[in-house]
């Protein structure tokens, strides 16, 4: 992204992450938790209020950039990897609903298309590309909730996009000839835990798993009495000596245990796949004892998505793990 001046927006289902690019370089990053009420199953439920929120925390950071890219949540989009014989731009624009009519069941008409053009690794002379569905009504809803909060989005792009971003400077590194690696990026999240996968280093797939984090905090609060707010800092602060809990070891274990099966189908599915680190990122990247469960559990080398950044910038590592789709945005 050429833009030396913007913001990078991610809004999760617990916390709202702005990341404050000034001159070439990502200076500061904005986490607020987000208000009850305000995210319902992953779900903004007020877009005009989820704008006055993010407005209220420019304002008092005394952010004054207008120009912002927002990252939209895989869930509220369609993705596919088309493959098209030569053609036009016109006529790409005509035959790109198509691609899509075994998944929209409504109105095609509703729905806003766009695509990204991948490179020929056949070698077969067609189009491949990475198609995008999104609703009109969403995009629009998205763009008031912007003008509520007094920015200007020049883009709206999906978290696999943001995330790409991280891997582009170790997929130049591929020598002229052979085909990138594969690679995968473990979102660690609080009500869901995802793993997008890239393979020969393009993007292919999203699983999406229904637990995350969160259930972690949820045992504390249970088992404790505390308020789930609490609990959660408590878990990524050990506040009260909390990891050391031997309930968590159980919600810990099953976590892990959720994303082996998801690695397991993925390496199934792609026998002479060349996965070797799995990169991860997100709040239960905090929490130490959560990562030593899943490095005992997936065969794979366990490494922070910091170490996929190659410009400069003035974050934590801390930081970039909770707020790496906003980074990305700003990349």
């Amino acid at each position: 992204m050429s833009d030396k001046t913007c913001l990078g927006i991610d809004i999760g289902n617990n916390r709202a992450k702005i990341a404050v690019k000034k001159g070439g370089v990502v200076r500061r990053l904005l986490v607020d938790t987000v208000p009850d009420g305000l995210m319902k199953e992953n779900h903004i439920v007020s877009y005009d209020a989820m704008g006055d929120f993010l407005r209220e925390m420019l304002k008092k950071n005394r952010i004054s950039i207008k120009k912002a890219h927002l990252c939209m949540p895989i869930h509220e989009i369609y993705i596919r990897n088309v493959t098209l014989p030569m053609m036009n731009v016109q006529q790409l624009k005509v035959n790109l609903p198509y691609e899509f009519h075994d998944y929209i069941t409504e109105d095609m008409g509703k729905y806003i298309y766009d695509y990204a053009m991948l490179p020929d690794m056949e070698g077969d002379g067609q189009l491949h590309m990475l198609a995008v569905a999104a609703s009109k009504e969403l995009i629009s809803s998205h763009q008031q909730m912007a003008k509520r909060a007094h920015i200007k989005l020049e883009s709206i792009q999906p978290a696999n996009e943001a995330l790409f971003r991280f891997l582009k400077s170790r997929i130049k590194q591929t020598p002229k000839g052979e085909t990138p690696q594969d690679f995968a990026i473990l979102d660690l999240g609080d009500t869901a835990l995802k793993i997008h996968f890239f393979t020969k280093g393009q993007y292919e797939v999203t699983r999406s798993m229904d637990f995350g984090i969160g259930a972690a905090s949820e045992r504390i609060a249970e088992e404790t009495g505390q308020d789930v707010h609490i609990s959660r800092v408590n878990l990524e602060t050990n506040g009260g000596g909390v990891l050391s809990a031997p309930y968590l070891e159980d919600v810990f274990s099953d976590l892990a245990s959720r994303i082996m099966r998801v690695m397991n189908f993925y390496n199934f599915n792609n026998r002479n796949n060349t996965l070797e680190e799995l990169y991860y990122f997100g709040g239960g990247a905090l929490v130490e004892p959560f990562l030593n469960t899943i490095r005992e559990a997936v065969p794979l080398t366990l490494r922070s998505v910091s170490e996929l950044i190659t410009k400069k910038n003035k974050l934590t590592e801390e930081q970039i793990l909770i707020g790496a789709q906003a980074i990305g945005m700003t990349m």
